[in-house]
Formats: C-alpha cells, structure tokens, sequence
C-alpha cells in the first residue's frame, strides 16, 4: 500500500479534546512518514504541529453562506494533493467535506468522523454518522449514533477510546518542592486542608451547584477547587455570587486555568466528574485516575463506562447530590487506593486510528 495522505478537519485548533486528538493524530500520521494535513481556522494549538504536518487556514467552521464557497476549494485540494483520507471531526466542517467529496469523478477519498460529542439529534447531526467509517470515542457515543441514526450508517461505528500519555500523567506522580512551595505561596489558603477538585471549564452542565449538599455538610473542612476566574468568566461570576448566598464561599478556593493539570491532580484528594449530562468520554476522569487519585462521578455516559473499568467505588446515581456528598465524605476519610492500571493509552488510540484509516483506503 502507498504511503497514506490524511486530512482531518475541525472548526480551529485552540484549546479541547478534540483540538488535542487532532493534533496527536497529526503528528502520528507524519511520524509514519505519511502526508499529514490539517485544515481548520488556526488558533494557539497550531504551535503543537509538528514541522512536517500542513496546517491550511480556512473558516470551515464558520456557519455562513459564504462558507459554501469553500466546497469546490476543498474539492479541488483534495483532488490536487490526491487525498486519501477526509476525517471530519466536527458536523459543519463535516458537511463541507462531504459535499466537496461528492462532487469528486472517480475516485473518491475515504470519509471518515468521530463521534466526539452526544450532540442534539437532528438531520444537521446525521453527518456524523455518514462515513465510510466512522469513530466513536466510548461505547456511549456509539449507542447514540446507533440508536439515532441507524439509516446514515454504512458500518457499524468502530470504538476508539482516547488515549493519555503515561509520560504526561505517571502513577503516583509528586510535584517537586518548587512547584510546591510556589503553589501554596499563591494558595494559601489551602494549607492544611483536603482538596476536592472540580476540573475543566465551568459550564452550567459541569454539576457545580449538585456539589451544595457536601459544600454545606460538616463531616470536614476540605476545599472545593476550580478552575476558572470569576473576573473574567461570566459562568463563574454567577457562581461565586450564588455561593456566596447560599454562604458556602469559604469551602470553595478559585485557581486560574492551568496548562498542566498533573500537579494540580497529585495533590488533590477527590476529583469530582457532575456533568448533569453525560458526556461522550470523560478526559480529566482517566487523567486523574492515572496518577491515582480517586474519581467521585456521575454514572452515566463515558464517565460511567470509565468508572466502572478502573474505580467502581467512584460511581454515583445521576442527580442523588445526598449520594454525591456522602461518597466524597467517605473517599476523604477512606483514602482508598486507586489500582495501577490504565488501558486508555494513547498510542493505542493512534495505532487504532491509523489501521481503521489504511482499512478504509483497503476497503475502498
């Protein structure tokens, strides 16, 4: 077989798990020494190609009528750069590419997507599940697309967990003294306390306000950590408001978004997953887990399916914030341990998703 020429399409590369796939899959792909292209608007995880993927800067993500424009412009790309392979990893750019493959006489690329997300079922969602192939990151998002839109399946979807690098996040990880002495300089407010760590990007479905019943029990004086500014995010604000009300503020500490998380995990007691929806996968769940902090989480969805694999006393009944206060309680006081094992590893998600791609061009 020749050497691959892939192309993986999203909306821009700033900061996300499926910026963060996209480019691992990126530099994979060039590290077999196959063409690696990546289309998308830009952004600040461009940095993160490596020097021998081609990122091409187009608004595919942009829901415009000028947007249209840009099916005969991928059309004739993929026809010039004699593409193999179109993975779509997100519904508008999707659409284009498909629409741009249809109008290729011939031969045709390869479409493949990932199902990244449970997202609103409607006919503008069914293109996920139009590929020749098509991905889903857990078995939940291949229940949805299954379920959802079974007439657009060509094949049944192929389960690709994503994968954390062992490197970035070792079991039994500790932060060095500097990081330490450091963190606490700026945190002191932490000092001598357990810390339960709510991570990510606070939304309204992150489940923070389903934390109340434990932020006012008293069984201890832990800390809730997270990770947003109240200055500069409007979710935020609103939340610290309404904890101030409900006169919990002082079990609740506010750090800044970090770049690296490892640290912030290792010291932590608990990390909390409350999406009040379930989410396709679950990324900050195996990461903590991997360094061997235990996971209180919602069972459902990825997060449920992860749980279940690696810490079955983490999960909780969706919604049963009692259930949810009562499990932390017994964590912080158990400190049970959380075993060394972790097969969500991201060089079998590569080498998974590098194989689907010359199956596809096989099958093709």
């Amino acid at each position: 077989m020749s050497d691959l020429v892939v192309v993986q399409l999203l909306p821009a590369l700033n900061n996300g798990g499926v910026e963060r796939g996209t480019v691992e899959v990126a530099n994979y792909i060039a590290s077999c020494n196959e063409t690696s292209l990546v289309i998308s608007a830009g952004g600040s995880m461009c940095t993160q190609l490596n020097n021998k993927v081609e990122h091409i800067q187009l608004e595919v993500g942009k829901k415009s009528p000028f947007s249209y424009f840009l099916i005969n412009k991928l059309k004739d790309l993929f026809l010039e750069r004699k593409v193999d392979i179109v993975h779509a990893r997100s519904r508008f750019p999707a659409w284009l590419a498909f629409l741009a493959i249809n109008k290729i006489k011939g031969k045709k690329p390869q479409f493949i997507t990932t199902i990244h997300g449970l997202y609103t079922v409607k006919r503008y969602s069914s293109i996920m599940a139009r590929g020749n192939k098509v991905i889903a990151v857990s078995q939940t998002a291949a229940d949805y697309i299954q379920n959802n839109y079974p007439k657009d399946l060509k094949t049944k979807p192929v389960v690709i967990h994503r994968g954390i690098d062992p490197k970035k996040f070792p079991y039994g990880f500790e932060p060095d003294v500097l990081w330490l002495q450091k963190w606490y300089g700026q945190h002191h407010q932490l000092v001598g306390h357990q810390i339960v760590l709510l991570p990510g990007r606070l939304t309204r479905l992150k489940g923070a306000k389903d934390l109340l019943p434990w932020l006012k029990s008293t069984e201890n004086d832990a800390k809730l950590v997270l990770t947003a500014d109240p200055g500069h995010d409007m979710f935020a604000a609103r939340l610290y408001h309404w904890l101030k009300e409900q006169g919990v503020e002082h079990r609740v500490h506010w750090v800044e978004v970090q770049q690296n998380m490892t640290p912030l995990y290792a010291i932590a007691d608990v990390v909390v997953s409350a999406s009040t929806r379930p989410e396709s996968f679950g990324r900050t769940v195996i990461e903590a887990l991997a360094v061997g902090t235990p996971v209180v989480g919602y069972n459902h969805g990825g997060v449920g399916e992860i749980l279940d694999t690696l810490f079955e006393q983490g999960k909780v009944n969706v919604g049963n914030t009692q259930q949810l206060a009562e499990r932390i309680n017994l964590i912080l006081a158990t400190k049970p341990q959380v075993e060394n094992k972790q097969p969500y590893l991201l060089d079998n998600m590569l080498k998974q998703t590098h194989k689907l791609y010359q199956d596809a061009v096989h099958e093709g």
